[in-house]
């Protein structure tokens, strides 16, 4: 008897247990699995959560560890997902990260500058998860840090890099040609007028006289 009394106890504390690890899940949906995307520009990607559980939850999402490490920023907001939400009426979350320059580029000036990129190295792929994280909402609604997650769901992602071919934009030389040209005409005149008027007129008549007794001279000869 008392055995089954105890028997009967585990069954309902395993019970108990189960329904509280289900009461606050959630499930995803995905229309794809693999993104083609550019070096440095911000990319975004919509899953759809669903909630089948009689409680509200929020959820979050982030990278698996896989594809965190090559992201130079992600960004995903927390969002609410009622209760009774079915696969039909699932709700879109958007997630947008930027992938840094990952392809080799040749460079003429400071690394940085004057470069072309050939797109002779195999096309860069990391593959992971995306991870949708369900939140307890009253550690959310509390504004509690650190909130524990009840439960995550997670679609598979391979990230594909784009290699954009280019060749050397020389645009940077001539704008820098141009500076100094003008810097050189403008050291020109800056030493042609900087005496007063009266000083340059007084020059040139100087110079006029000195003309006009040559060519006098040149004549009595």
């Amino acid at each position: 008897m008392k055995k089954r009394i105890l028997n009967f106890i585990f069954i309902l504390i395993c019970i108990f247990v189960f329904v509280s690890l289900i009461s606050a899940g959630v499930g995803i949906k995905w229309s794809k699995e693999s993104v083609l995307v550019n070096e440095g520009e911000r990319t975004c990607l919509s899953y759809s959560v669903y909630n089948p559980w009689p409680e509200d939850t929020y959820v979050s999402i982030e990278p698996s560890d896989e594809i965190k490490i090559i992201l130079t920023m992600q960004d995903a907001k927390i969002k609410l997902i009622p209760a009774d939400t079915s696969s039909s009426e699932a709700i879109p979350v958007e997630f947008c990260f930027k992938v840094p320059n990952v392809y080799e580029k040749d460079c003429w000036l400071a690394g940085k500058f004057i470069c072309e990129q050939r797109c002779e190295e195999e096309q860069k792929v990391y593959s992971g998860d995306v991870i949708v994280q369900s939140i307890a909402p009253e550690n959310q609604a509390s504004g509690v840090g650190g909130s524990t997650t009840t439960m995550s769901v997670s679609a598979p992602l391979n990230i594909r890099i784009r290699c954009n071919a280019y060749s050397r934009d020389f645009a940077l030389i001539y704008v820098l040609l141009a500076m100094i040209s003008v810097l050189a005409i403008s050291i020109i005149l800056y030493k042609k007028y900087r005496e007063p008027k009266v000083e340059r007129d007084r020059k040139r008549l100087k110079k006029l006289k000195e003309l006009v007794k040559r060519e006098t001279k040149k004549r009595r000869k």
